[in-house]
Formats: structure tokens, sequence, C-alpha cells
């Protein structure tokens, strides 16, 4: 009876170690994969990081590309609209000279019509 009792007893230890060995063996493979999915993550990060500091860099670099832009199409702008303005002008000034040339040759038409009529009486 005690040897039964005993025997029970080391069976159920021995159910208990081999219950124990194997979540040792399951928590040793675990750590293992978690190292590697922790090596892995830390790559990942590391990465990003360096892409996050590429692509500051080339947010810096297309702002002032942008910055550039915006001044040349100003200037472009303000070149335009001067040069509008000046042949405008020029357009104006050339218009008023003609009227004031078709003036002075209906004036001579005039005078020469005149002297026309004024030779015919």
């Amino acid at each position: 009876n005690r040897l039964d009792k005993a025997m029970m007893q080391y069976n159920e230890a021995q159910g208990i170690c081999s219950t124990y060995e194997h979540i040792v063996k399951r928590l040793k493979s675990e750590r293992i994969e978690f190292d590697n999915q922790l090596t892995a993550l830390e790559r990942t990060l590391e990465s990003k990081y360096r892409d996050f500091e590429e692509l500051t860099l080339l947010c810096g670099d297309a702002s002032h590309a942008r910055d550039v832009a915006q001044h040349t199409l100003n200037k472009a702008k303000w070149s335009f609209e001067e040069n509008k303005q000046r042949r405008s002008r020029e357009i104006r000034e050339r218009q008023q000279h003609i009227k004031v040339r078709k003036q002075i040759i209906k004036k001579q038409e005039r005078a020469e019509e005149d002297k026309r009529r004024q030779q015919l009486r």
C-alpha cells in the first residue's frame, strides 16, 4: 500500500516534472524567437529612422526648390507685367502719333484742296 502510494507520488512527480520540462523547453524556444523578433524590429526601427532622416532632408530640399521656383515665378510675373505696361504705353504713344500724323495729313489735304479751289477761281 505504501509502495503503491509512493509509486503514485513518483509517477505524479514525474508527470509534473515532464510538464515543467516542456514548459521550460517552450519558454526557451519562445525566448529565442522573441530575441530574433526583437532584433528584426530593432533593425526595422533603425531603417525607418534612416528613412525619416533622408525624407527630412528631401523635404528641406523640396521646400527650398519650391521657394526658388516661387521666386522665379514672381519675378517672371513682374517682368511680364512690366513688359505689358511698356508695350501698352508704346502702343498708346504710337496711336497718338498716328492720330497726330493723320490730322496733319488731313490739314495738308484740306490746304491743298483749298489751294486748288482758289487756283480754279
